[in-house]
């Protein structure tokens, strides 16, 4: 059980930390665009009825001192997710509704040598394979859509789809060790997720210029992400086929409790953390080809102490915990 908690806790962090070029749609086009000589307004373009496809791949490593045991322990996990993104709706004053289905999803992990998973949405589950909670969790992520309304800065006014969603991961799967994985797709996660589309600098910028980017996203066992990243323009350049913007960025993570987390619960706080990345900007069509981002962060996992009795004060074990992870995601198409 304690190494189920500790696998789960370190799939959480997944969610936390938020694009290459493929020949497909408009991306495979070569660039009309001329970088301007002085500096210009980079914005992100959401069209109606535009659909853009994009995957994520986060690899991380987790080491966990468990009190108690004598080595600490050392776990590894890869995950792969594809989204998709349609543009439903748009109005004058420059709001739109976005829709993201869920495509499919790809996890690994092994802790001390062993796999405690081994998941592909794309293939079946071998006959007589022994039960996956994890694999069926996400197998049910897959397929499902959600609605993001945004303001005019691509900030999220509201989501709706969450509720759907919610009701699906929770049906049939009452097991306490997957909830903090089934808090992965709560409303605050799925903020984050947008998050993304909110790095670019409201004012003109040309090569040189910096500025600075604050989010804070109330999370499920975690309680208040911060993350405070400074961009800057390098340069302008030839990315695939694409005259983009490369961005770079570094930045901290830290977390904040909130008085609804439970105390005698798992909970996971980031006591700092930093990050560094690029992105490649495309302002012809308004979206960003590639991201990369590595993040090393220190943090506490807290579980309920084996054999406690659920509720009892004081019946929890504290795990500090050091994380890496790299973080690639890739624009696919855009038609």
């Amino acid at each position: 059980m304690k190494k189920n908690c500790l696998l789960i806790c370190s799939i959480l962090t997944l969610s936390l930390l938020g694009m290459g070029c493929s020949k497909s749609g408009k991306i495979g086009q070569r660039s009309t665009f001329s970088p301007p000589n002085g500096p210009m307004v980079l914005k992100i373009k959401w069209t109606k009825g535009e659909r853009i496809d994009q995957s994520m791949v986060l690899t991380q490593t987790m080491v966990m001192t468990v009190p108690g045991v004598p080595t600490p322990m050392e776990q590894n996990t890869t995950m792969g997710q594809d989204f998709g993104f349609t543009v439903l709706d748009e109005t004058p004053d420059g709001k739109h509704e976005v829709e993201m289905d869920f495509l499919n999803a790809k996890m690994t992990s092994a802790m001390g040598g062993k796999t405690m998973v081994d998941y592909d949405s794309s293939k079946k589950a071998a006959a007589g394979a022994a039960p996956d909670p994890v694999g069926d969790l996400l197998g049910k992520v897959i397929g499902s859509k959600v609605q993001f309304y945004l303001d005019a800065t691509n900030g999220v006014e509201r989501i709706t789809g969450t509720d759907e969603l919610t009701s699906r991961l929770s049906a049939g799967n009452q097991q306490d060790q997957l909830a903090m994985m089934r808090s992965m797709y709560s409303e605050g996660y799925l903020k984050q997720t947008m998050s993304a589309y909110q790095i670019l600098s409201p004012n003109p910028v040309q090569p040189g210029d910096t500025w600075p980017v604050h989010f804070e996203f109330t999370m499920d066992k975690i309680g208040t992400l911060i993350v405070d990243n400074t961009f800057t323009f390098q340069n302008w350049e030839i990315h695939g086929k694409r005259y983009c913007a490369r961005l770079e960025f570094q930045g901290t993570i830290k977390s904040s409790e909130n008085a609804d987390i439970d105390p005698k619960g798992m909970s996971f706080k980031i006591l700092d953390g930093t990050a560094s990345g690029s992105s490649w900007f495309d302002p012809e069509l308004g979206v960003t080809l590639d991201t990369t981002m590595n993040q090393t962060i220190n943090s506490v996992i807290t579980v309920p102490k084996p054999g406690g009795r659920p509720g009892d004060a004081g019946q929890t074990l504290s795990i500090p915990a050091q994380m890496t992870q790299s973080y690639i995601v890739k624009l696919n198409s855009v038609k």
